[in-house]
């Protein structure tokens, strides 16, 4: 492949690649998908021919597109429904605690990878919507700071099906749907 643009998503490439060299990203339809090591999927407009790339690969601004058939991870289905506005700074505030946590509890007998493990699972956010409760858990908070997804807009908890995402305004953070595919 040619080498790429600024605009067909180096950045959101590179910020993948710092967190998993190898993550896969797909390309589809205007839009890429990365899976993130910490259990997200992340989403942003990108103009890149459809297939799948190496994170590292695409980061460094040239990369060979494999089939689709390469990724392996279901997308959110459409419709998107919005189901709560928060205002960035919350979300910014409840990334800054729970890295400040994390910091404090280090080195205190429990393991580095499982105090981690247990602060992405943490549910730092509950919204209400129709009468059901939507936990946000700290993975997709950290999510959404660390793509620089995050902006000065509110950020919309959304919902497709039983899935839960962040959407930011430079982009949108998806919990990794956990159910088993019926095949």
């Amino acid at each position: 492949m040619d080498r790429l643009t600024a605009g067909d998503g180096l950045a959101f490439a590179a910020r993948v690649a710092r967190l998993d060299p190898d993550a896969p990203v797909l390309a589809r339809e205007g839009r890429l998908w990365a899976a993130l090591p910490i259990g997200v999927l992340a989403v942003r407009d990108g103009a890149l021919p459809d297939g799948v790339y190496r994170a590292a690969d695409l980061a460094a601004a040239t990369a060979a597109a494999r089939p689709e058939a390469a990724w392996r991870i279901r997308l959110p289905a459409r419709p998107w429904t919005t189901v709560e506005t928060v205002p960035a700074g919350d979300v910014a505030d409840i990334d800054r605690k729970a890295a400040a946590a994390l910091r404090e509890r280090r080195g205190h007998g429990v393991g580095d990878r499982r105090l981690r493990d247990a602060m992405l699972d943490h549910v730092a956010l509950t919204v209400e919507h129709d009468g059901r409760l939507f936990p946000v858990q700290v993975r997709l908070v950290a999510a959404l700071c660390r793509m620089g997804f995050l902006g000065d807009d509110p950020v919309k908890v959304i919902r497709a099906g039983r899935r839960l995402g962040l959407s930011g305004t430079f982009g949108t953070v998806w919990e990794r749907d956990r159910g088993l595919p019926l095949l």
